[in-house]
């Protein structure tokens, strides 16, 4: 029987191959897009899943004591893991990583030459770290490789990277320059296979946590959050009661830190906030939104998760929906075999098969087609967001291909649910006397099917737009200084004494006019310390951002001073002067640039609330520059001089050359490539040793709303997608309408009327449908898009014409749809409807 019904729907398909290939086309296009984003979406939501006992490993977050306390933060101080192992015997396991910093590595190949690289990937683990974590060994034993202090595990792409063979790298020795700014020899014990690509944790080289010189000595502390602490609990451990266990570690163990650290009691810096300690599950990690950052890996995008996966649902619903119209739409043609087969015999329930078989096999050709077309379209979907989904895996899963039989059978049971049931409960008698009349029930769930398209579209089509124009506007926007045309050049502390030689070199070329120094980089500059204007007890401690770097870096960025001024060489005392910006300033209760004429900052003094309490004099004024994100407001910020060593040891930060490039040297991509190659052949002038490695500021810049790009890319591409969607179902109403129509056109023709007149009477009716999907859509594509401009703290207005515009744009195209549709109705000869009766 089943045989049959095949039959029959594969005849009827290919007797009606307008109507086959609009259907199948509609549905290929949605199951392409699910599809496609299926697949981001279930990448994304599997992360951390490999390891073998990570149901029962979390990492201890806990509340931002350098910002928000009802925020949280994942990293946390060294002595976190101390207190859990003594006070909570719920955990198995606690293990700590260390982010070390960027790091150059060498290893010698023996005739004179280096392998030198810069590794951000650079981290100290604890000896157990292996016996929470499954990372899989490629050579050597890790769980032995980090008892020794100067043992090292690299991953067997980096070994090769090195070496070339990592199979023969075990017992080989590299240097490593370290934070003391001396080379020190490690040697490898140990090599990782390649780390799987859906882990948060991602290094290419692990050392022992005893190898650091600053840990020694500093286990009581709790504010050196440079860790990420995690646990493996016990098997059966309520992690709820866990968690309320937790709460009772800070109060006890971090007074020690506050007192010797800020000589604050542990009441006086929390200021009566609770300091908490979360659990986090490991496989939630990577898509979590609280806190939304750590320091071992990417981090996920969990806002856009569920934009595509709401998209990506709403599209295949469209393209269902697509089905039901133009199936209802060939009732005329359909209609007269309902009615010989019911006369024949057949019941509403075979019918009802007939239809929805029907129905599969459309679906089921679509996805073939899909999955054809993901094949050859994952590509350039990978490339917008920046990920490798792995399609061949889930393809080849048993799983996958069981899912995937599911889902045409519910697709096809729900698309062809409707057009079943309306053909199967023709009457007979009213089929055969040419009676289709069905009333106004089918005919309102028809429009309401072809309004919710719309308003689904206009919505994804205003947001597609404001999305661009928004990330038009985060590129251009005045940040403050001139971010274009600015190379950095990093690893310069390791010139050493060679650093003015090579800015020297680097000057002597017209095409680089200005060179700074710097330890601190816009966008990615952070906290400094917590500082309060000397002299008075009351005054308010102040969290201060900290930008490190000398009186040329700021000239060379275009920074401008609105009070006081920049550092000066000729004054020796300056590298312990400091200069604020201008909501530092108000923020310390110094008033504002209108106020300095009659009570100027200049001449204050700033105490750092830590260790010996040292004071620094305010000799400048900057004003307000974005040095993070467009997304966050203009922070507070301290300028130091980096040879400032009452602040800091700069004898062990990494440092980068600032170099303005002449505008009229750079013309093109080629000449660029001719600067950096000129940089590049300084450098080597000066040192052979130290790896050339650069980066422009304006794309770093361009980093910090890379997830806004790629979701704004991935808009574009499914925006016209799910207007072409729309369209055919359009289509597909609008046949319906010529079809039911057919006869009436056909007096109206021979009565006088126009086809003029025939188009507009029959265009009319859709264009309502379509303004009213407009009227819906556009306030809720302005709610959708308020909501997403929130996260940018400097924004585009909402002007009301670009909702109009679309609003215009997609009636245009909707009324030329539908006009087509009209005129092929209109030029029907009117005979061929009437002879009928």
């Amino acid at each position: 029987m089943l045989k049959n019904y095949i039959k029959i729907a594969w005849r009827n398909a290919i007797e009606q191959k307008r109507f086959t290939i609009l259907n199948v086309l509609g549905l290929t296009v949605g199951i392409t897009v699910c599809f496609v984003i299926g697949l981001y979406v279930f990448n994304e939501m599997t992360y951390d899943t490999f390891h073998d006992k990570g149901d029962r490993i979390y990492r201890i977050n806990q509340s931002d004591i350098w910002g928000d306390w009802n925020g949280k933060m994942s990293n946390t101080g060294p002595n976190v893991a101390v207190a859990l192992r003594e006070d909570i015997p719920e955990f198995e396991e606690v293990t700590r990583l260390l982010t070390i910093g960027t790091q150059t590595v060498s290893y010698q190949l023996g005739n004179g030459t280096s392998n030198s690289f810069r590794e951000e990937r650079f981290f100290a683990a604890e000896e157990n770290f292996f016996d929470v974590f499954s990372f899989k060994s490629y050579k050597g034993d890790v769980k032995t490789a980090l008892k020794e202090p100067l043992g090292i595990i690299m991953t067997r792409e980096t070994a090769e990277r090195y070496f070339t063979d990592a199979d023969n790298a075990i017992g080989k020795t590299i240097e490593v320059k370290g934070e003391n700014g001396d080379w020190s020899t490690f040697t490898v014990k140990a090599v990782l296979t390649n780390l799987p690509k859906k882990s948060h944790l991602q290094f290419d080289f692990l050392v022992s946590l005893n190898s650091q010189e600053s840990l020694k000595g500093s286990e009581w502390m709790w504010i050196w959050t440079g860790f990420s602490t995690y646990g493996l609990v016990n098997k059966g451990t309520d992690i709820a009661q866990l968690t309320n266990k937790l709460q009772a570690i800070p109060p006890k163990w971090a007074p020690a830190t506050t007192k010797k650290v800020f000589n604050q009691s542990y009441e006086e810096f929390t200021s009566g906030n609770p300091w908490q300690l979360f659990l986090q599950p490991l496989e939630q990690i990577y898509l979590s939104e609280a806190p939304d950052t750590h320091l071992f890996g990417p981090t996920g995008r969990p806002r856009s998760v569920k934009i595509f996966s709401i998209v990506g649902i709403l599209v295949l619903v469209l393209s269902a929906i697509n089905f039901m119209n133009l199936s209802t739409a060939q009732s005329t043609k359909r209609a007269k075999e309902v009615g010989v087969q019911k006369a024949l015999g057949s019941g509403k329930k075979t019918l009802i098969i007939q239809f929805i078989t029907e129905s599969v096999l459309y679906v089921t050709i679509s996805t073939i087609l899909a999955i054809l077309l993901v094949l050859v379209s994952l590509d350039t979907f990978e490339a917008v967001i920046g990920k490798e989904l792995e399609l061949m895996a889930y393809i080849t899963n048993p799983v996958f291909l069981v899912t995937l039989l599911v889902f045409i059978l519910l697709l096809g049971l729900l698309s062809g649910s409707y057009p079943a049931f309306y053909l199967s409960a023709f009457k007979p008698v009213e089929v055969l006397k040419g009676k289709l009349d069905r009333g106004l029930g089918g005919e309102r769930i028809r429009n309401g099917l072809v309004v919710f398209q719309f308003t689904i579209t206009i919505i994804l089509i205003v947001c597609a737009f404001l999305v661009q124009k928004q990330l038009a506007f985060a590129s251009s926007y005045d940040i403050g200084f001139s971010k274009q045309n600015l190379l950095q050049i990093h690893n310069i502390e390791q010139l050493e004494d060679k650093k003015e030689v090579f800015k020297s070199k680097l000057l002597s070329n017209s095409a680089f006019s200005k060179v700074g120094e710097s330890f601190d980089l816009p966008p990615h500059i952070g906290f400094g310390g917590q500082f309060k204007a000397s002299g008075g007890v009351e005054n308010p401690i102040v969290a201060l951002n900290n930008l490190r770097t000398e009186e040329d870096y700021l000239d060379v960025l275009g920074i401008e001073f609105i009070e006081g001024r920049n550092f000066d060489k000729q004054r020796v005392n300056d590298k312990y002067k400091i200069i604020l910006n201008e909501e530092a300033v108000k923020m310390l209760g110094w008033g504002t640039k209108e106020t300095f004429a009659t009570d100027s900052p200049i001449g204050k003094k700033l105490t750092l609330v830590s260790g010996e309490r040292v004071e620094f004099e305010v000799i400048g004024v900057v004003g307000n520059f974005n040095f993070n994100s467009v997304k966050k407001e203009i922070a507070p910020l301290i300028i130091l001089h980096y040879q400032n060593d009452k602040f800091w040891n700069y004898k062990v930060g990494k440092s980068t050359y600032a170099v303005r490039l002449n505008t009229e040297s750079v013309k093109g991509a080629e000449s660029l490539q001719l600067l950096i190659s000129k940089a590049k052949e300084s450098l080597s002038e000066v040192s052979t040793s130290v790896p050339f490695e650069y980066s422009f500021l304006d794309q770093e810049f361009e980093k910090t709303f890379r997830s806004e790009q790629q979701m704004g890319a991935v808009l574009n591409l499914l925006t016209p997608l799910t207007l072409l969607i729309a369209c055919l179902g359009l289509i597909g109403l609008a046949a319906f309408s010529a079809e039911k129509r057919h006869k009436e056109i056909g007096v109206r023709k021979t009565l006088g009327q126009d086809k003029k007149q025939i188009v507009f009477l029959l265009s009319g009716e859709f264009t309502k449908l379509v303004g009213v999907a407009i009227l819906i859509g556009l306030p809720i594509a302005f709610l959708v898009s308020r909501h997403w401009l929130s996260g940018f703290a400097y924004r585009i207005d909402l002007k009301i014409w670009y909702f109009l515009f679309t609003g215009v744009i997609t009636l245009l195209i909707a009324l030329a749809t539908v006009s087509l549709q009209a005129i092929r109705a209109a030029n029907k000869n009117p005979i061929d409807a009437l002879k009928t009766e």
